[in-house]
């Protein structure tokens, strides 16, 4: 039983480093709490690639080559009311003086869950996966190229991922990809996607360095291009109290 079945996905470029304390001080301490009141999230992250982190990148094309944050929330039921209320709150917190500054975006999203996987030694259910403290994660977002998919999503159940949840400091994967099950709001909407989060235990920039040849097998086929793949560290929530 997972209780997960979507998840919006912000990806927004790194900020001007004069300004970046006071904007995530606020975003953590202000407006990433008040998404709780949604009646579907059921846990928001968020993550950060700055310094040698963008130079770890693997991947990136057009707008996402300069992916800097990715603000990540997980969905449950109700989905598509959470998602209308996910879509509202902005407006009405700005409006109560609550959203005093708006970051560039170059991607919202709301895939659907496909796939989640737990590593062994992680000796958790797959299912819980973003819940349990880590270091950073990997993201990987790729699009179709119109080759044939199937054997593509076979060979990654049966043999990718497997060998990246056996890689030292991988705690586990999920993966997400557009749906037509519910409907979006022009904001979220875009071309076909799959966005896979990998967790990780260990320094994120050593174990995507291990990982790339894995990645680089991924795109080989043909069956899907990247758009972005990169390692990006979690954001230590108390930090934000430094002034």
């Amino acid at each position: 039983m997972i209780r997960v079945k979507a998840a919006f996905f912000s990806l927004t470029p790194p900020a001007p480093p004069e300004d970046d304390r006071g904007y995530l001080r606020w975003h953590l301490l202000d407006h990433l709490p008040e998404q709780y009141q949604l009646p579907g999230i059921q846990l928001a992250l968020r993550y950060i690639a700055d310094g040698a982190y963008l130079d770890g990148r693997v991947a990136g094309d057009g707008p996402l080559a300069n992916v800097g944050n990715v603000v990540n929330y997980l969905v449950g039921d109700p989905v598509q009311q959470t998602h209308h209320d996910f879509m509202e709150l902005g407006t009405r917190l700005a409006e109560q003086g609550r959203f005093p500054q708006v970051r560039p975006s170059l991607q919202l999203r709301m895939p659907a869950l496909l796939r989640w996987y737990a590593a062994p030694k992680a000796l958790i259910s797959a299912a819980v996966v973003p819940f349990r403290p880590h270091r950073g994660v990997l993201v990987v977002v790729e699009e179709p190229t119109g080759e044939e998919v199937a054997g593509w999503w076979s060979w990654l159940h049966t043999d990718h991922y497997p060998a990246v949840l056996a890689t030292p400091g991988v705690a586990g994967a999920w993966v997400y990809g557009s749906t037509g099950t519910w409907e979006l709001h022009p904001a979220a909407q875009g071309d076909p996607q799959y966005t896979t989060v990998i967790y990780l235990d260990d320094d994120p920039l050593a174990v995507t360095a291990t990982l790339v040849p894995m990645l680089e097998e991924r795109w080989r086929s043909g069956a899907v291009r990247p758009l972005f793949a990169g390692p990006l560290r979690t954001m230590v929530q108390w930090e934000a109290w430094r002034q």
